[in-house]
């Protein structure tokens, strides 16, 4: 376990450097981005939100109470972790850049439909902050290392000397994802499930 927390920290601190901030920072510019369009186009704004609860209806994580599944939550938060992070094996595009983008988009269009409907954005934060503390950074983690994992297959097609052993990238992609993005995923689920709709309820 050590060995590969050893590992693990010279991973983060060698490779990822400043990427995690670099994605942070595009991430909230997506979210703004997408707040000013939706706001300018309250036809837009309804579209994405209608999307966002038919994407939302379509997992089943909520029952007809309204109460979503802890399991279920932290399973499809896994999950959509893992696909951003295989995104990277297409080479040339840089998907995982597009998932980033496309969250902070319909995080932006929520903030712009709560504030087009006169609803408080005090409750649009209380509904966001609690648990996106601890999921925005496995978002970011994920998107960094389908990112590195991009990449390193473009570098390794081009045969240039900077890509590494791609079993070498792999193990520390695998030990970000269990020891770092699995335990922010498992905290921000406790919080969306159990803590989230009554800190919501103060403010609706």
């Amino acid at each position: 376990m050590n060995e590969h927390l050893t590992e693990l920290r010279g991973f983060l601190q060698r490779d990822m450097r400043r990427l995690p901030l670099i994605f942070a920072g595009l991430f909230f510019l997506f979210c703004l981005i997408g707040y000013a369009v939706c706001t300018a186009s309250p036809q837009l704004t309804e579209a994405v939100v209608d999307y966002f609860n038919r994407m939302l209806s379509d997992t089943g994580l909520a029952d007809e109470a309204g109460n979503i599944s802890f399991v279920g939550m932290l399973m499809n938060n896994w999950f959509a972790m893992v696909f951003t992070i295989l995104y990277g094996f297409v080479p040339f595009l840089f998907l995982p850049v597009v998932t980033a983008a496309s969250n902070a988009l319909i995080i932006g269009a929520l903030a712009a439909f709560y504030r087009l409907n006169q609803i408080s954005m005090a409750a649009f934060f209380a509904g966001i902050v609690p648990h996106g503390i601890f999921e925005i950074p496995a978002l970011v983690l994920a998107v960094s290392l389908g990112f590195l994992l991009c990449r390193n297959i473009v570098r390794s097609i081009l045969h240039s000397e900077k890509a590494v052993p791609m079993v070498d990238l792999l193990a520390n992609i695998l030990r970000t994802m269990l020891f770092v993005i699995f335990p922010l995923l498992l905290i921000a689920a406790l919080i969306e499930c159990y803590i989230t709709p009554g800190i919501m309820r103060l403010f609706l």
